[in-house]
């Protein structure tokens, strides 16, 4: 039997009805109430969740085209005749001239701004077409139905798209908050098994920097979890959402806390961009960031060394990376480009204690230089 796992209460006039094993949180952001469903067979709840908010205009959905052969049968359910594109979800084509085919697509559906785009796939996917509903008719609703555990737990909630560039990633894009994001986990029994511990490396950094809870949480059963333990990890991704979804309430535009959801994210950006987007998956990237974050805080005697193995030793646990052969200065001249940058200061999000970040911007070049080198030898 299939029960609910509960998060913190969210006021709303108007709450939704909740399918068996599937949990709602509200996220106000944008100017509305955003329903954040998530558990196994959330995304049978998606009509519902749309007719809650009173949603009454078109569905158009751009999905990946590999989650589609997947998950075909489970999507058209839900969805019936809906009209679909279908886009690579492969971190390398992640670019303008992809969104502007989906652009080309909508035009000829003749889609309408009170129409919403529905992104089925990865983070791939949903940063893509949330840039693409961000941007036609200067805006029309966006649904994230994200199929991979690390865009349920970070790509699909809190309103960042975009695409990335050749010198960056995610440099080119916009804040833009969905009308509902359905975090289904059943969906995730068909992932590889590199895909799905490279989405655990997201719920690591949250709980590194936000909830010890949950970090001892993964010491105890991350390393036994796999893609096809829907139930077991219907909390975690509930947790993880919920996590972000109250960074993003008080920050929405990452003007300040919201870039201690970053960590990992400075060296881990920069590799991705340097190994070429798809060779280093961005969970896979985000733990060697974080090494490189945890070696930084550790020569600026922030965090303890217990708390520093804890970190290595979990990430190890959950099959992820500690270090990727990288040439230093490469990843060095990419952290220029980084979008956490104050002027001429590089910010840093850094670990104080398992369950507690903070942002720095003071952390000297010499330093980040060894830290890079540390996490790029071969």
């Amino acid at each position: 039997m299939r029960v609910a796992h509960e998060l913190t209460a969210h006021p709303h006039p108007d709450p939704l009805p909740e399918g068996e094993g599937v949990t709602t949180r509200w996220l106000r952001a944008g100017g509305r109430d955003v329903p954040l469903l998530a558990g196994p067979g959330a995304l049978a709840e998606l009509p519902r969740a749309l007719a809650g908010i009173g949603f009454q205009g078109r569905l158009f959905v751009v999905a990946d085209e590999h989650a589609v052969d997947l998950h075909a049968g489970r999507l058209h359910a839900v969805l019936g005749a809906a009209p679909m594109l279908t886009i690579s979800g492969l971190e390398a084509d992640k670019t303008v001239e992809a969104v502007s085919r989906v652009w080309d697509w909508l035009v000829e559906q003749g889609a309408q701004r009170r129409d919403a785009l529905i992104a089925f796939g990865g983070g791939v996917v949903c940063d893509l077409a949330g840039f693409a509903a961000a941007s036609y008719l200067r805006g029309i609703g966006l649904v994230n139905a994200p199929t991979t555990l690390l865009a349920q737990v970070d790509a699909s909630v809190g309103g960042k798209t975009g695409v990335n560039h050749p010198r960056g990633k995610n440099l080119i894009g916009a804040f833009y908050q969905p009308l509902s994001v359905v975090a289904d986990t059943d969906l995730l029994a068909t992932l590889p098994t590199r895909a799905f511990a490279a989405g655990m490396a997201e719920v690591a950094k949250m709980a590194m920097i936000l909830d010890a809870r949950l970090f001892a949480r993964l010491e105890d059963i991350g390393g036994s979890l796999g893609p096809e333990d829907a139930e077991k990890l219907a909390p975690i991704v509930a947790r993880s959402i919920e996590l972000k979804a109250d960074v993003v309430e008080r920050d929405e535009r990452e003007s300040g806390d919201r870039m201690l959801l970053n960590y990992g994210h400075t060296v881990g950006h920069a590799l991705e961009a340097g190994a070429g987007y798809g060779t280093l998956l961005h969970g896979e990237a985000v733990a060697v960031g974080m090494q490189a974050a945890a070696h930084i805080a550790q020569r600026l005697e922030m965090l303890p060394t217990e708390d520093a193995r804890r970190q290595t030793d979990l990430l190890r646990q959950l099959g992820l990376p500690l270090a990727w052969p990288a040439n230093a200065d490469g990843v060095l001249d990419r952290l220029a480009l980084d979008k956490k940058r104050a002027g001429s200061r590089q910010r840093w999000v850094l670990a104080e204690c398992v369950g507690a970040g903070r942002i720095r911007d003071d952390v000297p070049v010499e330093l980040a230089r060894d830290a890079v080198a540390v996490v790029t030898r071969a």
